[in-house]
């Protein structure tokens, strides 16, 4: 009897264990069905993750033409024994059901065939607003003289850059020639007047004896000499010594003693060219 018992608990917990497997085989089963059937909105992406795809290699086929209603973008994928696992992005452009496989391509080129995925894209809008407002034509009639406006205004800047480049340096090129034509003696003409009224500063003298200076060693051509042998050489030149004495007369007469009268132009004549 009791052995009786006994075979007939161990009956009973099989059938209830087997029964138990089949619900749960049952409720995975509508489980993955119930996954496979993704929802999304229109432009919104949707996500799949480690979704096994038997057979080679998946690459997503190219989005190269804007009128097809869905993308699909595999993320990542993952070997799986002689399959693979993927991660797949899929967004829906228009409203309606769709297979994700249908948007997918083996990489060698090979047929693909694979149980759906299905993803239904529902609208945003309303039923019957199928697709957005076309926003409206600009009537401005700033447009129609867009093109004109841009000529000219490329003319205008052309003309400019010409005026700079040739019309500029030519200012500048004759600025340059009047500055290189000043001659000693307009050089010298303040420093004159300076030493005449008895203001000649320490800073003019030398300056002037420096004017001087270059001005008969490039027209005596002598060269870079000694101040004091320079200055020897010059007292020996008639027109330079005029000059070098009438200075010293300025520089050095005594004190209260008016300058004499003397003729400036001839004095500077030598100095003109």
């Amino acid at each position: 009897m009791i052995r009786f018992s006994i075979l007939l608990s161990l009956l009973l917990l099989t059938c209830t264990a087997g029964f138990t497997t089949n619900v749960r085989a049952q409720k995975n089963e509508a489980t993955a069905t119930e996954a496979t059937e993704l929802k999304t909105s229109v432009g919104y992406p949707v996500r799949i993750l480690q979704t096994k795809i038997a057979g080679s290699h998946l690459v997503a086929q190219p989005y190269t033409d804007r009128n097809v209603p869905a993308m699909v973008r595999i993320i990542e994928s993952f070997p799986h024994g002689t399959d693979f696992r993927y991660d797949i992005e899929f967004r829906g452009f228009e409203p309606g059901r769709f297979n994700i496989i249908d948007y997918l391509q083996r990489e060698d080129d090979s047929d693909l065939v694979a149980a759906p995925l299905w993803v239904t894209v529902e609208p945003i809008l309303a039923a019957d607003k199928v697709r957005p407002i076309p926003l409206p034509q600009n009537e401005s009639q700033f447009r129609s003289y867009y093109t004109p406006i841009l000529f000219v205004s490329g003319v205008v800047w052309i003309a400019g850059l010409l005026a700079i480049l040739f019309y500029g340096r030519g200012t500048l090129k004759k600025a340059s020639i009047v500055t290189k034509t000043i001659t000693p003696a307009e050089k010298m003409r303040p420093l004159i007047d300076a030493a005449i009224a008895g203001n000649l500063t320490s800073a003019q003298q030398a300056e002037l004896e420096r004017i001087l200076s270059e001005f008969w060693s490039a027209k005596l051509n002598l060269g870079h000499l000694p101040a004091d042998q320079l200055r020897s050489t010059l007292r020996e030149h008639p027109e330079a010594t005029k000059m070098l004495e009438q200075i010293d007369f300025w520089l050095h007469r005594p004190a209260g003693e008016s300058a004499q009268p003397v003729d400036i132009n001839a004095l500077l004549s030598p100095y003109q060219g």
